[in-house]
């Protein structure tokens, strides 16, 4: 008798996968990049720390993340999803347990190196490679739908952690985020996730033929290039230039919008209302944005992610106007989409599962390094000018770059299908 869950029936197990992913990214990206922020204020008038250093561990943790990427791309290859990502979520809980127990500067850098050695064993990198093993047809949206779990629970734990901090102080907090981390990870990856289809039986998700009866022939895992074969090709450091290009474009407008609002003149208020927005708008844009990547193809997919580069900036220039801060908020938020579905889908695309973890871990280092300089780098040209409009510049034209780019990967690749 078939599961209710092969791929003879409607529903296949690879969208409990995709599902489980929303609640991976959330309690793992979700909980620990983004609800730290309300744990500055209470930690530096307790500590007596500068707010420079303390938010500094962030710096030293993304940056052991990049460093170690790669090297997660050949231990998923090795060891499966399910092993890696277990010792990850032990790893990332203990960190914040710790954090609660921290009392001088360098006990939070000794743990974010810890975090940072451990967090792409379930962050965006490792959902990715996880949903390629799953799905052959629909990994667009299947990827939007994983990767909005990190806007949702921050969306939900922002306020509960800061209700927390204020009833029981910020040791507490810590304490309580690592608990919900550990317990919803472990569950999910114990209970939930398998490692691919081929362990339960299934093959990978594949739409049907239009008689209802018969799937197309999955993607053969063998097709594609080793990683030691890509970055011999123009094409892939193409790709790389492109994915870096997006994460540069949009990390920093992502962290400053609130400050660069009122910069130039509106209210705390009104700042953070439109901050709120595009929070809200770019966690529904990850699925909208994978829906239409299945829909356009990895070369009009990506050229409206890079269009969204070149195009948010400009709307920034003129924000002085209420109507182009709304124009510049959406835009913004499918540049942001962009950053974390395009690399998984174009990579697979263009380059092929055969080595897909190996390979997509290099592309997700560029984007991450791209991050990396993106949100100091506002910083830095802010301090020297007094406004944002030279890096407002420089970003439309690493958005028309991306797009140059993006097409020319096409040129090279398009022609051999994977």
């Amino acid at each position: 008798m078939a599961s209710k869950f092969d791929g003879t029936n409607r529903f296949h197990y690879a969208w409990i996968i995709a599902i489980a992913g929303v609640l991976i990214t959330g309690a793992g990206v979700g909980i620990f990049n983004s609800t730290l922020g309300v744990f500055i204020i209470p930690v530096t008038y307790e500590l007596g720390f500068m707010r420079g250093q303390f938010t500094a561990y962030t710096t030293i943790s993304m940056i052991t993340m990049v460093i170690l990427m790669p090297y997660f791309g050949s231990l998923f290859t090795r060891f499966g999803f399910r092993r890696i990502a277990l010792s990850a979520a032990a790893a990332v809980g203990l960190v914040l347990l710790g954090f609660s127990f921290s009392t001088q500067l360098w006990h939070f850098y000794a743990l974010a190196v810890v975090s940072g050695m451990f967090i792409n064993g379930m962050g965006m990198m490792a959902v990715g490679i996880l949903i390629n093993k799953w799905f052959d047809d629909k990994k667009g949206v299947a990827t939007g739908i994983a990767f909005s779990g990190s806007g949702l629970m921050a969306a939900f734990m922002i306020p509960v952690s800061n209700m927390i901090i204020e009833a029981y102080g910020w040791r507490f907090g810590f304490q309580f985020l690592a608990a919900v981390t550990l317990v919803t990870l472990m569950s999910v990856i114990l209970f939930i996730i398998k490692d691919s289809p081929e362990d339960i039986g299934l093959k990978p998700y594949s739409v049907k033929k239009e008689d209802g009866n018969v799937q197309k022939p999955a993607s053969p895992v063998s097709v594609g290039l080793t990683r030691a074969e890509a970055i011999r090709k123009v094409s892939f450091w193409l790709l790389v230039l492109s994915v870096f290009g997006i994460g540069l474009s949009q990390a920093g407008a992502h962290v400053k919008t609130v400050a660069f609002l009122n910069d130039i003149g509106y209210s705390p208020a009104f700042a953070a209302t439109a901050a709120s927005v595009y929070m809200v708008i770019l966690t529904g844009n990850k699925v909208v944005i994978g829906w239409l990547m299945d829909r356009l193809g990895a070369l009009k997919g990506g050229l409206l992610m890079g269009a969204c580069c070149a195009i948010f900036p400009i709307f920034a220039l003129f924000a002085g106007y209420v109507p182009m801060v709304w124009a510049y908020v959406v835009v913004l938020s499918i540049a942001s989409s962009g950053a974390t579905i395009l690399g998984p889908i174009i990579t697979a695309r263009y380059f092929g599962r055969k080595d897909f973890a190996k390979v997509f871990s290099i592309v997700s280092m560029a984007t991450m390094t791209g991050v990396a300089i993106s949100i100091p780098g506002l910083g830095f040209v802010f301090d020297a000018t007094g406004a944002y409009d030279l890096a407002w510049y420089l970003i439309i034209g690493f958005g028309i770059l991306v797009c140059v780019c993006l097409v020319g990967v096409h040129i090279i690749r398009g022609k051999e299908v994977l």
